[in-house]
């Protein structure tokens, strides 16, 4: 049964290429304390990886990156490896190579990805608060027979051709920022929704785009 072994870390060494194969370092460091009884540590030992082209192609990493890599090699050990090759104490055959993730980028990462969410949960919380806030603040006209759409009211062209006076204006503008509509229901024929009064409140109405009114027949 063969041997196996698993080598953790960076590359110590540049990647070598040997045409059908690539050779690097790797080195593993022992263990600081032996067992009692013991009179010997364990030391660090550097192993040459051989691995085929194949392997290295499916990292999809370039020979320049990969020597600031983390990897896990598991392979088993070799004896034939030429001596000018295995720069290492001990050559290994790469059965299998994976490269270890950065914890330390996924953590900075994390907190961002979770920042926007939470910004754009707090973004939309405060909408709909704004858009609740609204609903509350609108008082319903004494007379108000109807809510409507305000482009479903037919404007006759006598209306158009003139502007409402700056004090009736200013007096629909301050009920609408104070109870959020017209301070009166605008006065409309019931069939064909043709304006028949309060054309400044339907003016005013217009240029601040309140989508309903309250309407009076």
């Amino acid at each position: 049964m063969a041997h196996k072994i698993t080598v953790t870390g960076c590359p110590t060494s540049s990647i070598q290429d040997y045409g059908k194969y690539l050779a690097f370092d790797m080195e593993e460091k022992g263990s600081p304390n032996a067992p009692k009884g013991i009179p010997f540590k364990s030391n660090a030992i550097t192993y040459t990886v051989v691995l085929s082209l194949k392997q290295f192609n499916k990292l999809n990493i370039n020979q320049e990156e990969f020597s600031q890599r983390r990897f896990v090699v598991q392979g088993e050990p070799c004896l034939d490896i030429p001596f000018e090759q295995c720069t290492g104490e001990i050559g290994v055959i790469c059965m299998q190579i994976q490269e270890i993730e950065d914890k330390k980028k996924e953590t900075k990462q994390t907190p961002k990805k979770g920042l926007r969410v939470q910004k754009s949960e707090e973004s939309k919380h405060k909408e709909e608060s704004k858009q609740e806030e609204t609903k509350k603040q609108i008082l319903v006209p004494i007379g108000t027979r109807d809510w409507i759409p305000l482009e479903d009211i037919k404007v006759p062209e006598a209306f158009l051709q003139f502007t409402p006076g700056m004090a009736k204006q200013k007096i629909v503008e301050e009920s609408i920022e104070k109870n959020g509509t017209v301070d009166k229901p605008i006065i409309i024929d019931p069939e064909t929704h043709e304006l028949l009064d309060s054309y400044s409140r339907y003016y005013v109405a217009k240029q601040k785009k309140l989508d309903r009114v309250p309407v009076h027949y």
